[in-house]
């Protein structure tokens, strides 16, 4: 018996590290498989909390327990067949703690927050400006991507490349204004000290 319990937590663990493969033969017909793997809604949270319970060495059950749910239910979210993001905030807290992560990154990796719950206004005219910004920036002309590989990016992707542009690009602004105006960076230091007092 204990054998058997042995061999199916290797089983578990080995299904842990791969996400929901599908097989499917090739377009010849031939006896190769392939290996496909399916889309599944929230997959960054589950593979987190996959890794977390194999790393803990915890069992399905105990992560169905500190979720709040049954074990059936929690396989049916491991293997897409319901979707983590219907679970309820207070659920997704219980998750975010197990992790040790913010709610709202449990949120995000859930698929239940987009990138565009994070701005005001138009993100993609947001973006579309600041990539402009970069193509006419003389130290960045040659990095920025062109109209049609932005197109293909990814929306996160695109706002990972933006938000490191702006970052370096202040940064940069703050070494010049630093050179020209020697008083202007105590001013700014001055203000960056009270905000952090607050």
């Amino acid at each position: 018996m204990a054998q058997s319990e042995k061999q199916r937590e290797d089983i578990m663990q080995r299904e842990y590290q791969s996400m929901a493969p599908d097989t499917v033969e090739d377009k010849n017909g031939a006896e190769n498989k392939i290996k496909k793997t399916k889309k599944i809604p929230g997959y960054r949270l589950i593979n987190r909390i996959k890794s977390r319970s194999i790393e803990l060495g915890v069992q399905d059950r105990y992560i169905a327990d500190i979720i709040g749910v049954t074990p059936i239910y929690w396989y049916s979210i491991a293997n897409g067949h319901r979707k983590i993001s219907a679970l309820s905030k207070d659920k997704l807290e219980k998750i975010a703690k197990f992790l040790n992560i913010p709610t709202v990154q449990a949120m995000s990796l859930a698929d239940v927050l987009t990138h565009e719950d994070f701005f005001l206004g138009n993100l993609e005219e947001q973006l579309d400006i600041s990539i402009e910004q970069m193509r006419n920036d003389p130290a960045w002309m040659n990095w920025a991507p062109t109209n049609e590989e932005w197109a293909q990016l990814s929306i996160g992707t695109r706002t990972g490349i933006v938000m490191l542009y702006e970052t370096v690009f202040q940064k940069m602004l703050l070494r010049r204004a630093e050179i020209e105006n020697p008083e202007l960076k105590e001013t700014m230091q001055n203000f960056s000290d009270n905000v952090k007092q607050k």
